[in-house]
């Protein structure tokens, strides 16, 4: 005999909307706490199935049943269980299809590819011709909706920026931003002025780590082919209007910027686009601890190569820094997160 969970759950891909309807608010309410998910369990391969059913057969049903599906992502287990039914074919297939609930669909992108394994399904690694094929289409909504929205619209591809974060741990996806004379790099550089934070984070992390691995990666030519993507790098760490308000983004940025100047090639790019005067004048009222050291990192490489004189040390070298901005940076090296999730969904 069934249990009133699976009778629940059953409803789900009923014939009459009402009913899925009702099913999918109930399920939408239980996950969004832990002690729900956690009573959803006995039947959670049925119900990620499911509602997953539900999502394609649209009505009322399908926003609240990818409300759950993106709130339940957030537990390793049904992420891992969600590409076990190939959950990134499945969702790429409803943004093909210009499918509603674009956010919702790539929030739980961003949830499944917090893991390795998730990467190299979003990637489609091994996939012969097809590898690289979601990323593209991804990145063209992405940067294309980037242009075309006004500030404060609804922005159904914000969450694509967390996407781009957590593939570019992988060396797959950096090569794939870098490939010559596609401007993919370029295009991604341009969001770090977007209104949007979520996308300048999401783009921020996806840089930083380009640029990161770009000696390693054999890459370095292609991240300093284009000045513009350096100036656009700059600009968060510049100390001019309008300012960067995110601690994360100057973060990455400054970290991007200091790795390229430990290397004869990136840092005369960087002077070619004036990044000595451009640190000094952000390190004047630059507070955050991570943004601080690895500025001073960079202008550090800029003096000990030569490539400053050292009469604009002050402002960049040889501050001391303050017993409370010490602390700080203790506390700041304990925190940290490789991955980006997106947030719950609703029906809280």
């Amino acid at each position: 005999m069934a249990t009133e969970l699976e009778e629940l759950v059953s409803f789900l891909d009923d014939s009459r909307p009402d009913v899925r309807a009702m099913s999918a608010e109930i399920v939408s309410g239980l996950a969004a706490t832990t002690d729900g998910i956690d009573k959803l369990k006995p039947v959670q391969k049925q119900l990620v199935t499911k509602l997953f059913r539900a999502v394609g057969m649209g009505g009322d049903a399908c926003r609240k049943s990818l409300v759950a599906l993106v709130n339940m992502s957030h537990a390793p287990d049904v992420a891992d269980l969600l590409l076990e039914l190939n959950v990134v074919d499945r969702v790429m297939e409803f943004v093909r299809d210009n499918m509603p609930h674009t956010d919702l669909l790539t929030s739980l992108l961003a949830n499944v590819t917090l893991s390795d394994q998730g990467c190299r399904s979003m990637l489609q690694i091994g996939r012969g011709p097809l590898e690289g094929l979601h990323m593209a289409v991804l990145l063209k909504k992405f940067v294309t909706s980037g242009v075309t929205l006004s500030p404060g619209e609804p922005d159904p591809y914000e969450h694509v920026a967390s996407v781009l974060t957590n593939v570019t741990r992988l060396p797959e996806a950096r090569k794939l931003l870098l490939q010559p004379g596609r401007g993919l790099l370029a295009a991604l550089v341009a969001q770090l002025q977007s209104w949007n934070a979520l996308r300048r984070l999401g783009s921020s992390g996806a840089v930083k780590n380009c640029v990161l691995s770009a000696e390693s990666d054999g890459t370095l030519d292609a991240v300093l082919a284009d000045k513009v993507v350096i100036e656009h790098m700059l600009r968060p760490i510049n100390g001019q209007p309008p300012l960067e308000k995110e601690d994360t983004v100057r973060e990455c940025m400054a970290e991007a910027v200091a790795m390229l100047a430990g290397t004869a090639q990136g840092r005369d790019v960087l002077w070619d686009a004036g990044a000595p005067e451009a640190l000094r004048k952000g390190y004047e009222d630059e507070h955050h601890p991570g943004v601080c050291t690895a500025m001073e990192r960079a202008a550090e490489l800029f003096l000990s190569h030569g490539s400053i004189d050292s009469g604009m040390a002050p402002g960049v070298l040889g501050v001391q820094i303050s017993s409370a901005v010490a602390a700080q940076q203790a506390q700041q090296a304990q925190k940290g997160g490789e991955g980006e999730g997106a947030g719950e969904g609703e029906g809280k």
